[in-house]
């Protein structure tokens, strides 16, 4: 099953990997991942990260990190 990476923040879709597999490979090798993996009610596999439109406002405002999300 494909995985999807979309923006914790904005929401956008960012991508999707095919190989699932190697996605949790990756995945297990970072402190706290568990936390950026979701499921839907259908089954698919979403990974949140942050694009690089939001890293943009976060390097630019950085108290914007004390939040889960900044855009609501």
């Amino acid at each position: 099953m494909a995985v999807t990476m979309k923006c914790r923040h904005c929401q956008q879709t960012m991508g999707t990997i095919d190989d699932e597999e190697r996605v949790y490979e990756l995945i297990g090798q970072q402190p706290l991942a568990l936390d950026i993996v979701q499921l839907n009610d259908d089954g698919e596999v979403f990974v949140q990260l942050v694009c690089e439109h939001c890293e943009e406002i976060l390097t630019q405002n950085p108290n914007l990190f004390e939040n889960d999300t900044f855009i609501h």
